[in-house]
């Protein structure tokens, strides 16, 4: 099981290492994640990570790099539910820290919330649009927001045939 963890965590985690050391830096969530995996490996000290060990929740085999990759997706998802019921997700404050659009980045984003405006999404496929956004996984938009397969794979077509219909016109 290989979890994909957004650019956006594993460029915080490189930054805060290269930095932490520094007065006034704050430690972003990607620490906190190691920290997390680290705690849970711990625990397995002088075990191999394709080693097998039994899943407290299934009591199925499983090897401790898939109950260390749960552990850490479960963080992500929790973190992300957290971040989702208490503010939108704020792409603006993200590619400010990450230094993305150097030149025109106030522009990039107006044209951007412009694009999205005129497509005139509904509430399911905005909140589709902002998993994708976060970089969240087909199947992880599905399980967040209770949803089948199937729904999300309609609403991002649907998106899609609405900015097809509008790019242009921009």
């Amino acid at each position: 099981m290989l979890i994909k963890v957004p650019r956006s965590v594993y460029v915080g985690l490189v930054r805060d290492i290269n930095y932490k050391n520094m007065p006034g830096y704050t430690i972003t969530e990607g620490y906190d994640l190691a920290q997390s995996a680290i705690c849970f490996l711990c625990e397995h000290f002088g075990e191999r990570v394709l080693d097998l060990c039994i899943d407290p929740k299934t009591g199925k085999p499983i090897t401790l790099y898939g109950l260390c990759s749960r552990v850490v997706s479960h963080e992500i998802y929790k973190r992300w539910l957290f971040n989702r019921n208490t503010r939108g997700i704020d792409i603006k404050k993200d590619c400010y820290e990450q230094n993305f659009f150097k030149d025109d980045l106030e522009e990039s984003f107006k044209k951007c919330a412009k694009i999205i405006r005129r497509m005139k999404l509904t509430k399911g496929e905005r909140q589709t649009l902002d998993c994708y956004i976060a970089g969240m996984r087909f199947v992880d938009i599905a399980d967040t927001l209770k949803i089948d397969r199937s729904n999300v794979w309609r609403r991002r077509e649907r998106i899609q045939n609405k900015y097809n219909a509008i790019k242009d016109k921009v």
